[in-house]
């Protein structure tokens, strides 16, 4: 419901409240409806099952609604309303009301590893308080659970929520909308405590990143997502004991974090979810582990603001390769492509896991402004105006990277394998010398054995992957920004070697040990550059 059509019922109930406080507790049910909407608008953005902390009692959606309904600070809120209200204050009422009710349902949420046994939706779901109940065969631990809990209402929050017993995960859907809303959960949660169960109290400076938290898949995006956090050891006391309400702001605590994550410090105090630096993101989760083989994917779609099924069972390799066909159809971004290691089943393009993204990813030279003048001085003596400008214009003119059919439509640079000549072997790979036009010869290091075939009848190519992003998004035009261009396409990048299959225009992705890094041979050869737009699978 927008703000004007809330205004508008306030208006007409409001007036029939003034002066009335007898008809708080029945008063028009058009005005109670008011804030019932305000309240399911606010709850829809949080867990539907909590924890009151101070009770101990998993309460569902219904059960939250409930306890507000009855809680002091409805009273006092429907009491406000009733007193000096005017039909002309109806915003700063209705910001009153969801202000109210976020305050009210504030909550903890719980970050930590799983023990080998949690207690599970069915163990806890109507059976009372936790604070009542013991460890038994069937609900094991329970003093975990229970001292989170404790530990949010001491910190002043009234509800608190954790993965292990808050969603029901023998049902498929909720499963789905839990894992898709997962980090808006965390993000929008007052305190997100870390339970480090393998630190010991009081340990010394430098100790944080030995914790298995580290470690595992799910926990990245309980480090990024939340803006306040408190890190516990083993015995529920604070890291070092810092005393500071979020150690996200704590310097010795943050410098600590930037080191056993990998992460710089500027994303885990202002992070935001999306395809923005998408090969640094899958490096922070290189390292990182799941017990669920899928869940390597599924624990990221919430750091990349994706919406994807859930298919447990589909295999570790297809769960990957949705994620990463997914970035590149939504963003364009390549640099996923930028590996070294074995290739999926899923897609040539693609690796089998996550861990080759763990290699920092190839850096293009960037030149200096002194040493731009240079390149495009020296390239306006071996290329004409017109030809810089059509290169750059035909650039300009290729397609975003797309996926159609798991098939990878990728715009290019093509350099024509003209010669491959095997020099040696090296463990269990060769080695190769490619020829191909426009660049220096190179060596590749790859398993598979490669044909040696005159020129004309060469399966392979060389490709450099076109990046839009090269082009000037300045207003700049002429001859000036073709230059610069040209003078960028000379540095050394990184590039694929790929093969045609099926003897039509589908190729794959040719594996190497390490990365191939392309030169290019002159200035003449970038103007005189093939653009192709390929269809690799």
């Amino acid at each position: 419901m927008s703000d004007i059509e809330e205004a508008t019922r306030l208006q007409q109930a409001l007036p029939q409240l003034n002066g009335h406080p007898s008809l708080i507790s029945n008063g028009p049910s058009e005005f109670k409806q008011i804030v019932g909407d305000i309240i399911h608008d606010a709850l829809g953005t949080i867990p539907p099952r909590l924890f009151n902390a101070n009770t101990g009692i998993l309460c569902n959606r219904d059960a939250q609604i409930s306890e507000f309904e009855c809680s002091t600070q409805y009273t006092e809120l429907l009491s406000s309303l009733t007193s000096n209200t005017t039909p002309h204050d109806w915003r700063p009422k209705l910001d009153h009301i969801r202000a109210a009710i976020a305050s009210y349902f504030q909550y903890a949420t719980l970050s930590h590893r799983w023990d080998d046994v949690e207690p599970l939706l069915h163990d806890i779901a109507g059976r009372g308080s936790i604070y009542a109940m013991q460890e038994s065969g069937t609900v094991m631990s329970l003093a975990k659970l229970q001292t989170f809990c404790r530990t949010a209402a001491a910190q002043g929050y009234s509800w608190a929520w954790s993965d292990t017993c808050c969603i029901d995960k023998t049902n498929s859907v909720e499963l789905q909308e839990a894992i898709g809303s997962m980090f808006l959960w965390y993000q929008r949660s007052a305190l997100t405590i870390v339970y480090l169960a393998d630190l010991p109290a009081n340990p010394s400076v430098g100790l944080l990143s030995s914790s298995a938290w580290f470690k595992r898949g799910w926990t990245l995006q309980e480090l990024l997502a939340p803006p306040t956090m408190l890190f516990y050891t083993k015995d529920w006391t604070l890291y070092m004991n810092r005393q500071s309400k979020n150690h996200k702001k704590d310097p010795i605590v943050l410098q600590e974090l930037e080191r056993a994550a990998g992460v710089a410090s500027r994303y885990l105090t202002d992070f935001h979810p999306g395809m923005d630096s998408a090969r640094l993101r899958l490096q922070w989760a290189s390292g990182r582990r799941t017990t669920r083989p899928e869940d390597v994917a599924y624990s990221l779609f919430g750091v990349f603001d994706l919406h994807l099924p859930v298919l447990y069972g589909e295999s570790k390799e297809k769960a990957l390769g949705r994620l990463l066909q997914e970035i590149i159809s939504q963003s364009g971004d390549t640099s996923v492509l930028d590996w070294v290691g074995e290739a999926s089943l899923f897609h040539s393009c693609f690796p089998t896991t996550i861990a080759p993204y763990h290699r920092i990813p190839y850096a293009p030279t960037t030149l200096s402004h002194a040493a731009m003048r240079r390149s495009i001085s020296r390239l306006r003596e071996f290329v004409s105006p017109s030809d810089a400008l059509k290169l750059y214009e035909n650039l300009g003119g290729l397609p975003l990277p797309r996926f159609a059919n798991r098939r990878l439509v990728l715009p290019c640079i093509a350099h024509r394998v003209k010669a491959v000549k095997r020099k040696r072997a090296h463990l269990d790979s060769h080695v190769y010398e490619i020829q191909a036009t426009g660049l220096k010869p190179l060596e590749i290091v790859s398993q598979d054995a490669l044909i040696e075939e005159p020129q004309d009848s060469s399966p392979y190519i060389l490709i450099r992957i076109w990046n839009q992003t090269l082009l000037d998004g300045s207003e700049a035009q002429g001859e000036e920004v073709a230059y610069k261009l040209m003078a960028e396409l000379e540095q050394p990048f990184f590039a694929l070697m790929i093969e045609q299959v099926h003897r039509g225009r589908e190729y794959k992705r040719i594996l190497a040990s390490h990365l191939i890094v392309g030169r290019v041979e002159d200035s003449a050869s970038i103007a005189n550059s093939e653009l192709i737009t390929l269809d690799i699978v």
